[in-house]
């Protein structure tokens, strides 16, 4: 999964959690875990978010703050306001459970001001609406019929908005013992609720209509109203609403003398009421359980980190170690792993005016890749030390008769672990080239004004504005067992001052990004190198890292990356 998705899910949780609480916490709970085991800050927020929100929702304050907080402090730190605002919401929601209306209001009036500095019109209506909830609970119901009304007549307030300012004016007139004008306002939010089917405000109206029925004793009308309460809680899970319709059913048959009846809805609703005592209990103790576990595989990963960054130290250093290295100056890398460590490498040796080069892509990456980068490495070594005149066709030839032998690979087994690679040997003094490629191709670019391309090979001739690239196409068989095994193709290739050669991995034209996360692709790759011939090689390589990443986005890298060109 990539952090492209864990943002998807995680913003379906938060839409969903007004439709059904029960998903959206279970979704939160799983984000949560895969965010916090990648590291990834915005994953943990969102998903705290939800799980701030529900854990209100299931009168769990504790928890709930617990995961509001976590998730703040990321959003304050990233300049996110609108999730910031979010997130005050769910703490003022708190308060006010925790009969706090004083800090509630605070938090309201600073949501309300992040919203407006982030351009939230819809939140700001939100914000108001809950303002007018807080000064009804501290008893200022003047001040917050006014709050109530102001969104009412306010263009951007969402259905919801309105469907609750309809509700607290119900609720303000149930006060003022108006039961028309409340049970008109609370029907005015159900009907808007039903339309959107947001079923906790469902829930709500429906108890309420149930209460003021049950005052004027219209109990069939409060019995209907009850069952549909209890319907609705259970269809979405909101023990909360079940307890309160079974708690209403019970006393509305105790008052017209239906004793039986009243005393099953009475142990249904103590059945319910221990629920959620026990699901609370199991809640906490749940996460301190996993809290334990969390700290267990936090310390072990930490520990393995720390031994794959180790790793690294010893697989750059061995990249970049010094091999006498004179005859090549002019010339840029740019190398980056998917992970800590890379099954991408590129190798040199010089021996007089020849130098060697290559760029190889082993099987997978990060810690497997890595293991047959050294593999690589020190065959290639031992193999330039026998014969320092070798071909590049007879380097791979070798090369994988090593990797084959190393890895006791048969052909009809599965393993077939190797690498792909691109091999040149250059003659300094003559600018005599030899190649060899296993599916890794050789791209060379020259001046349009210059003279064709010397070569024994087959190549795809690219010419843009003043440069022209030819591409040799490498043969189509890996360093590995495989069914066919021919020897490899020896290229030889006249260079001449000012060409530039590449050698590279497939990692960079299979990157995934851009507006409709798709591949980079070869062809513009082989572009983007045409474009980029009049810069000097550090500058290329800053372009070419630059264009990466600018591509790639917020989309997560799917391989290693390794691109190496030099001028002659």
């Amino acid at each position: 999964m990539t952090n492209f998705d864990i943002d998807r899910l995680n913003s379906d949780a938060w839409e969903q959690r007004e439709l059904d609480l029960q998903y959206s916490y279970k979704n939160g709970l799983e984000l949560l875990t895969l965010s916090e085991a990648r590291d990834y800050d915005r994953g943990i927020a969102d998903a705290s978010k939800t799980l701030g929100y529900c854990f209100w929702r299931f009168s769990n304050f504790s928890l709930s703050l617990h995961h509001s907080l976590k998730a703040l402090k990321i959003y304050k730190s990233s300049g996110d306001l609108k999730s910031e605002a979010d997130t005050l919401n769910n703490i003022g929601a708190v308060y006010m459970f925790q009969n706090d209306n004083v800090k509630r209001l605070d938090v309201n009036l600073k949501c309300k001001k992040i919203r407006q500095q982030a351009g939230d019109l819809e939140g700001v209506t939100a914000s108001e609406g809950n303002i007018g909830e807080t000064y009804f609970e501290m008893g200022d119901y003047s001040n917050a019929l006014l709050r109530f009304e102001s969104v009412l007549i306010d263009k951007n307030s969402s259905i919801q908005g309105l469907a609750w300012a309809h509700h607290n004016i119900g609720r303000v007139n149930k006060v003022k013992c108006d039961l028309s004008k409340a049970l008109t306002s609370f029907k005015k939010g159900l009907t808007l609720s039903l339309s959107v089917k947001y079923n906790v405000l469902v829930v709500d109206s429906y108890l309420a209509i149930t209460e003021l029925f049950l005052v004027q004793k219209k109990f069939v009308k409060a019995i209907v109203n009850a069952n549909l309460a209890l319907d609705v809680s259970r269809k979405i899970g909101a023990k909360d609403g079940e307890k309160n319709a079974l708690y209403f059913l019970s006393k509305i048959f105790e008052i017209q003398g239906h004793f039986k009846e009243s005393l099953q809805y009475h142990k249904a609703y103590h059945v319910v009421d221990m629920e959620i005592s026990s699901d609370s209990e199991i809640e906490r103790l749940k996460t301190t359980q996993l809290k334990v576990v969390f700290e267990k595989v936090e310390e072990q990963k930490n520990e393995l980190i720390a031994s794959i960054k180790y790793a690294e130290q010893i697989q750059t250093a061995v990249l970049t170690s010094d091999q006498n290295q004179k005859l090549l100056k002019d010339f840029t890398v740019f190398y980056q792993p998917k992970d800590i460590v890379s099954g991408d490498f590129y190798w040199y040796h010089e021996k007089g005016d020849h130098f060697y080069l290559c760029v190889a892509d082993c099987t997978g990456h990060g810690v497997p890749g890595a293991f047959l980068t050294m593999l690589g490495t020190t065959f290639l070594n031992v193999i330039i030390a026998t014969d320092e005149t070798i071909s590049p066709a007879e380097i791979l030839d070798q090369l994988r008769l090593r990797i084959i032998n190393a890895l006791s690979q048969k052909n009809g087994q599965s393993n077939k672990d190797g690498m792909d690679i691109s091999m040149i040997r250059v003659n300094t003094k003559t600018n005599k080239a030899e190649w060899a490629g296993a599916f890794n191709p050789l791209l060379i670019l020259r001046n349009s004004k210059g003279p064709v391309l010397k070569t024994n090979s087959v190549f795809k001739h690219l010419i843009r504005d003043d440069y022209q690239l030819y591409e040799i196409k490498a043969d189509k068989e890996p360093i590995s067992i495989s069914e066919k095994m021919s020897p490899f193709t020896n290229h030889k290739i006249q260079l001449k001052t000012g060409d530039a050669i590449y050698l590279f991995s497939d990692g960079y034209s299979d990157q995934f990004g851009g507006a409709f996360g798709k591949k980079f692709m070869s062809l513009n790759f082989k572009k983007l190198l045409l474009k980029i011939q009049n810069q000097s090689m550090a500058e290329q390589g800053d372009v070419i890292k630059s264009s990466f990443q600018n591509w790639k986005g917020q989309i997560e890298q799917v391989d290693d990356v390794c691109v190496l060109g030099f001028k002659m």
